[in-house]
């Protein structure tokens, strides 16, 4: 099954919360097949963005380093 990318999020410039309120409002929007792809600056928001939607019963698809930021994608 392939997922088509919803939107795409640069998060890079975020930290704490800023990333999960902005990234929760587009998994909210997300129908099944898509998925969101963001863009964060560090491990820890990455650690937090991963646990913050399997939680909340959102699929991991895939996770990357790109030059030192960390790419997610996250589907339903």
């Amino acid at each position: 099954m392939s997922l088509k990318i919803y939107k795409k999020l640069d998060l890079t410039g975020q930290s704490c919360a800023g990333p999960l309120g902005e990234l929760s409002g587009v998994l909210e929007e997300l129908s099944p097949g898509e998925a969101v792809e963001a863009t964060l600056g560090d491990e820890a928001t990455k650690k937090d963005v991963v646990a913050f939607a399997t939680k909340k019963g959102y699929k991991l698809v895939s996770e990357r380093n790109e030059g030192g930021k960390f790419v997610v994608v996250i589907g339903k």
